[in-house]
């Protein structure tokens, strides 16, 4: 059976609009040809001493395969709210 059809036909959207949407972002992605694959990031690291950092990384990806991040509330909370927590106790800022 086809899955009925996300965007409507020569509709135009805002990029806000996609993330507006109420569907996972593999089936908006869908609707253009493409799939998503999730993967860890290799990005430079720091030399200080991170004594939070794998507690952090765990909870995060522990939590992924449960939690759809398609409102912005759910990514705030799961993802970004963590890290800034972290990021204070860091820099004292």
């Amino acid at each position: 059976m086809a899955r009925p059809a996300i965007l409507q036909p020569g509709q135009s959207y805002t990029f806000r609009q996609y993330f507006e949407m109420v569907y996972e972002p593999e089936d908006i992605l869908a609707e253009f040809g493409y799939g998503l694959r999730r993967s860890p990031l290799s990005l430079p690291q720091s030399t200080t001493d991170l004594d939070r950092l794998d507690n952090l990384k765990t909870r995060i990806e522990e939590s992924l395969p449960y939690i759809s991040l398609t409102s912005e509330a759910a990514r705030r909370e799961l993802l970004i709210a963590p890290i800034l927590l972290d990021v204070v106790h860091y820099t004292h800022a």
